[in-house]
């Protein structure tokens, strides 16, 4: 079965080895000098163990992350999903879990049209059961749509609706995991060593296994699209009249593929620090 097989059975898809062990090695060891330089910078953000957690569009600031996108081979796999090239949205940098509950990326991911989106997860360390391994739930990508219409009404009637909802996140992931229970569905984790791939549907259920472990779970998610697709966020998964017709942002170019220019890199969702500054740390 070839990925695309596996991804349309499964809603998800490990490459094995798709990112060379060089340009892992180089990667770690990028990043462990970036911790160094912007050490001030990057204090509050580390755990007891010196683990940098969840930092967001970290490639803007070290430039060789964006061979993820274009020395890897799994972005085969999202070129032909897409039935276009794939751009790099934004990535999430880890050195432990995530330990996320299990979730759909859409509501915060809402193309225009739906579904122009995947998650791409890159390891760089070995995950096993102990350092916080990805969670999926084989097939819910499958399951009938939630009617998200009623889930509005109900929450905010005509009123406002709140980007980044607190209520309008956990009432939809609430519907999709009823869903999941009464399908039979359920959770496995899945292990990798450096250089694989995970891909997952934009519809996927997934999360993060709690880290027990000391050592580290380095990682990196890209959130990818064709370019120039537009990406909204609870406001516009609820109310698809809010979509622009455009990405707003620009993009520049890194070996034939694109990437979206942004001004900051955000450390945890606590803080955000300039690109420039980072870059030249």
């Amino acid at each position: 079965m070839d990925a695309m097989d596996s991804l349309e059975r499964d809603g998800y898809v490990v490459v094995r080895g798709a990112v060379d062990a060089s340009l892992v090695n180089e990667l770690n060891e990028r990043i462990s000098r970036f911790k160094q330089r912007n050490a001030k910078a990057a204090a509050r953000n580390l755990d007891e163990h010196g683990r940098l957690y969840r930092v967001v569009n970290l490639h803007l600031a070290i430039d060789a992350m964006t061979k993820l996108l274009t020395e890897n081979a799994a972005i085969a796999v999202c070129d032909a999903f897409f039935g276009e090239p794939t751009s790099l949205y934004t990535s999430l940098y880890y050195e432990r879990g995530s330990e996320q509950s299990l979730h759909r990326d859409t509501p915060v991911f809402a193309t225009t049209p739906l579904g122009r989106y995947m998650g791409v997860w890159v390891a760089l360390d070995s995950v096993s059961d102990d350092n916080g391994p990805l969670m999926v739930v084989p097939g819910s990508h499958a399951l009938p749509p939630i009617d998200v219409h009623a889930i509005r009404q109900r929450l905010y009637g005509e009123g406002p609706i709140d980007p980044m909802s607190p209520e309008g996140w956990t009432a939809y992931q609430d519907a999709v995991a009823a869903q999941c229970e009464a399908a039979g569905l359920v959770p496995q984790p899945v292990h990798v060593s450096p250089g694989d791939v995970i891909i997952w549907h934009p519809q996927l259920f997934h999360g993060g296994a709690p880290h027990a472990a000391t050592r580290t779970r380095r990682s990196v998610v890209m959130h990818v699209t064709p370019k120039g697709m537009p990406v909204g966020h609870m406001d516009v998964f609820y109310d698809p009249s809010r979509a622009r017709q455009q990405a707003p942002w620009r993009y520049y170019q890194r070996d034939g593929r694109h990437v979206a220019r942004f001004k900051h890199v955000d450390f945890g969702h606590q803080y955000k620090v300039r690109t420039w500054f980072l870059r030249k740390g």
